[in-house]
């Protein structure tokens, strides 16, 4: 069997927005990674960030490493477009967060759970 694809939803973080944070997104279901299409952006890390319940505040997503230190679920700081998958979230209700403020202009993402648990 395929790999199976929740629906798009679009997410946007608002124009100097600070934090530069999304509203809470609905997958729609519980998903064990999420896919984000990222737009150009002003310099910033990107990072998906899970609730446990809808409400709840997000919080950061680690990825545990056996016998060393813990990774923080966080892109590389950039500024291009792009897609991303965040793997191993175990989510439904997510938000996203940009490290930097935009000054530039809001921006818009599109987002979907990736294999449903």
């Amino acid at each position: 069997m395929g790999l199976r694809l929740g629906s798009w939803k679009t997410v946007t973080i608002a124009k100097d927005a600070d934090p530069a944070i999304s509203a809470e997104t609905d997958l729609g279901g519980d998903f064990r990674s999420v896919q984000v299409y990222c737009p150009a952006i002003d310099t910033a890390t990107l990072t998906v960030e899970p609730s446990r319940l809808t409400g709840d505040t997000p919080v950061q997503a680690y990825t545990l490493a056996v016998g060393g230190t813990d990774a923080v679920n966080t892109t590389a700081n950039r500024a291009t477009a792009g897609m991303v998958i965040f793997r191993d979230l175990g989510a439904r209700y997510v938000s996203l967060l940009l490290s930097a403020v935009q000054t530039t202009a809001a921006r818009t993402f599109y987002i979907r759970g990736i294999d449903p648990l």
